[in-house]
């Protein structure tokens, strides 16, 4: 009996010692603790249906809420994720008011089986066609499909457009992994941090104005990063260009571009790559890096620009139909030594000037880039078309870069082929495939880097 009393005594003294402590850490620590549960208690999970919910309904997974009018109204907080019903199909659009924070973005998405919610808004009328319009930040867009949005011809003005659109203002958000068709913009954004990246954005060819060709990202503002996207067959007849569109556009010149990351993108069939034609804002400290295009037109068209780092691309230019067909364009005001093309690789074709720079390209720096031509031997010298405008630079060359299969487009390299260790290390670490850089005792030219067995 003492022994057990013994016992009971000793455990009732350390649960009043633990309460004490507990009491006291508490005290000590009244707004960490607080802070905790409100961040727990913050994060709300909503669910859409939209063809077996209702807006009377809670909108819990068990009682979905069924159209978009019930996001425009509700107030989400840091955390919260939004989720769309598989197979769901929604039309009009909606706007996108409240703001994550850092580490606690506001999720839209989808859940269930079977192909991903679709979003259609086909009238101009209702929020400029946009699907969903996204005016807070730390917001995050994953995995949705969109289709017609809007119609076109639809404005006079493209800097409303965009199946998504991202307003000024609106900050650190994220488009990842959507697809996009049939939409004259894919995606605008007039936020800054926008991350933009593994998106399918395809098939457009409807001009959003007789000459003004459909487009598949625009980016307005500073700070944005466009990578690992996939963006096919935007192009449209132009009355005045011949055929417009593009891949990527630089527009509205009333705010600056500077520090824009373009890299490990897969363009083709577009009317283009990227064209920034703004000559009143500041245009600067741009990568444009491990892309790989088999475009129509112009790949690059750039407009008073500072600092513009062209990197292991991999570049076709063998696509032609009526229009323009410069492979790359300046105007007549870049400085000297604005751009920068290294360790890429140029290959021309069916009539397409052979790396033909106008305006003031003769003046920009270039080196260990490969170029070759598939319907002549050697580029024609002392012409206004010849390599750059101007003599090769160091470390570059004109010949065949033998990929494994240039007819169906595997644009690896193969054994042998001059561009393997042939660049200059620029501080890379994946190719366009993911896979490491540089693989033997130097970095290769262009976007993929061969790997020995």
């Amino acid at each position: 009996m003492k022994t057990r009393t013994y016992y009971k005594t000793v455990l009732y003294i350390f649960w009043i010692i633990f309460l004490f402590f507990s009491i006291d850490v508490t005290l000590a620590h009244p707004l960490k603790r607080t802070s905790v549960q409100k961040l727990v208690g913050s994060s709300r999970t909503y669910y859409i249906d939209s063809i077996h919910g209702s807006d009377n309904n809670s909108g819990t997974l068990k009682s979905p809420w069924k159209t978009l009018q019930k996001i425009s109204k509700h107030k989400f907080a840091p955390g919260d994720t939004v989720f769309f019903a598989r197979g769901s199909k929604f039309k009009g659009g909606f706007v996108i008011t409240s703001s994550g924070k850092p580490g606690k973005p506001i999720v839209f998405t989808a859940y269930g089986n079977g192909p991903a919610p679709i979003f259609t808004n086909p009238s101009y009328d209702n929020l400029n066609g946009n699907a969903i319009q996204v005016k807070g930040s730390y917001i995050v867009i994953d995995g949705l499909y969109f289709y017609n949005c809007p119609k076109s011809p639809v404005c006079e003005d493209i800097r409303t457009l965009g199946a998504i659109f991202i307003a000024l203002g609106a900050d650190h958000n994220i488009v990842k992994n959507c697809e996009m068709t049939k939409t004259p913009v894919g995606i605008q954004t007039y936020g800054q941090h926008t991350l933009i990246t593994h998106n399918y954005i395809h098939d457009d060819n409807v001009p959003i104005r007789p000459h003004w060709g459909p487009i598949c990202v625009v980016v307005c503002t500073s700070n944005n990063e466009i990578s690992y996207n996939r963006f096919e067959n935007y192009c449209a007849p132009s009355n005045e260009y011949g055929h417009d569109g593009g891949a990527i556009e630089i527009n509205d010149g009333a705010y600056d571009k500077v520090n824009l990351k373009i890299h490990h993108n897969y363009s083709s069939g577009n009317q283009g790559f990227i064209e920034n034609i703004q000559s009143k804002c500041l245009s600067k400290n741009w990568i444009i890096a491990y892309n790989v295009c088999d475009d129509y037109q112009s790949w690059l068209g750039l407009t008073n620009v500072q600092n513009i780092r062209v990197e292991h691309n991999t570049v076709i230019r063998t696509k032609k139909h009526a229009g323009y067909n410069d492979f790359c364009w300046f105007n007549d005001y870049l400085g000297q030594n604005t751009v920068f093309f290294r360790n890429n690789i140029f290959v021309l074709g069916n009539g397409i000037p052979p790396v033909y720079y106008h305006g003031d390209g003769e003046k920009q720096d270039h080196d260990h880039n490969l170029y070759f031509c598939i319907d002549r031997k050697t580029f024609e010298k002392g012409k206004t078309y010849s390599v750059l405008g101007a003599p090769l630079g160091p470390g570059e060359i004109i010949t065949n870069p033998l990929f494994v299969d240039f007819e169906n487009r595997d644009l690896h390299l193969r054994a042998g082929s001059p561009a393997i260790d042939s660049g200059v290390n620029l501080g890379y670490k994946k190719d366009f495939d993911g896979k490491p850089v540089p693989s033997g005792k130097a970095p290769d030219m262009g976007a993929y880097e061969y790997q020995k067995d």
